[in-house]
């Protein structure tokens, strides 16, 4: 039973239910004359049992006193196999005991026979309605929840970016205070010492390598270099020592 998918169309399923056969097929007609309806028969209440379970309907008319299992029983079926599904409930017993029970299990409305054909169109028409509507709504709620997922999203991307952007600029931070360190070193050095030579040494001091390797190193681990740029970075490094 595919119940999702009924969204997606504008047919509405209905299933008429009475032990009356002339009567079924009468409604049968009455009902398909409408291009957006397709409607099913069942003889039975437990007939139509059977078929509620195996297949999903939207509207479902059923004669209140039928042998086997009544309409009751078919609308206690029925709302539990889809608590949104309509049910209207058709008999020639006419009480108001039956028509409040119906009504507390579920029942979207109660008619009484005899009825005019145009009593069942109108009450059908009105329930079709109901029936477009929900399945309306229900369409717009699943779309906001996407678009509210989506929000969610872009907010979580903007912040790992912004994360990583702050993570950036403290490496570059970082790097720019040992460079202005390296620098102020270097306007301080003896005068005879000449400058290539101390840049060589500080280069190929081992303990700065391995400070500068780690650096690369955790700009790979978080993210920020790919292990590719990592390779060509080290290599580049390594070439100029």
């Amino acid at each position: 039973m595919d119940k999702e998918s009924v969204f997606i169309e504008d047919k509405i399923d209905i299933l008429i239910v009475d032990d009356d056969k002339m009567l079924c097929k009468m409604l049968e007609d009455v009902l398909t004359q409408e291009a957006k309806l397709r409607v099913v028969s069942a003889n039975s209440g437990i007939g139509a049992i059977k078929m509620i379970r195996e297949k999903f309907f939207d509207l479902i008319l059923t004669d209140l006193m039928m042998p086997g299992a009544n309409g009751i029983e078919v609308l206690r079926t029925a709302k539990e196999v889809d608590e949104d599904v309509h049910v209207i409930i058709i008999t020639g017993f006419a009480s108001l005991e039956t028509a409040i029970e119906a009504i507390r299990k579920g029942a979207y409305d109660y008619i009484t026979k005899p009825f005019k054909l145009d009593e069942i169109k109108i009450v059908v028409q009105n329930a079709c309605e109901k029936i477009r509507l929900l399945r309306e709504n229900q369409v717009l709620i699943e779309n906001l929840k996407q678009a509210y997922h989506d929000l969610d999203a872009l907010k979580k991307s903007k912040e790992e970016l912004s994360v990583r952007t702050e993570r950036i600029n403290k490496i570059m931070g970082e790097n720019q205070e040992k460079i202005a360190e390296n620098i102020l070193c270097f306007h301080t050095l003896p005068t005879n010492l000449h400058a290539s030579h101390y840049l060589r040494r500080r280069r190929t001091d081992k303990g700065y390598v391995l400070v500068e390797l780690e650096k690369l190193g955790k700009l790979r681990d978080e993210g920020i270099l790919s292990e590719e740029e990592f390779l060509t970075c080290k290599n580049k490094f390594l070439s100029g020592i």
